[in-house]
């Protein structure tokens, strides 16, 4: 039973980390997923707990399982690939993202 059960320290780290591998401030998070900066210091650092909505908005945000948040259970390689896109395509307009894919399906074709 003791596998189940969440330490908070340990989910902080995963959400810090994951903010800063992105390099945004605590400001800059905590404004995107509604919430105070001082709750997200309180849940980076372990001594408070978020709601479940708040950990779906930052499931959301970065791309991750809420069980990668929890219990910090390593992502596929594909799901890795995915949580990259997605960051990707968030960060560039619509046209370049679709330019990028035509490229991309070429190049792949081609290397047949």
């Amino acid at each position: 039973m003791d596998e189940y059960l969440i330490d908070l320290k340990k989910l902080g780290r995963r959400i810090k980390e994951l903010r800063t591998s992105l390099n945004c401030t605590q400001e800059q998070f905590s404004s995107q997923i509604y919430i105070s900066t001082s709750y997200l210091a309180l849940i980076e650092t372990g001594k408070r707990t978020a709601s479940i909505d708040v950990l779906a908005q930052i499931s959301h945000a970065f791309h991750v399982s809420i069980d990668y948040l929890l219990f910090g259970e390593e992502e596929s390689p594909q799901s890795q690939n995915q949580r990259l896109f997605l960051s990707l395509c968030t960060q560039y307009p619509e046209e370049h993202v679709s330019n990028a894919l035509s490229l991309a399906e070429f190049y792949l074709k081609n290397l047949s």
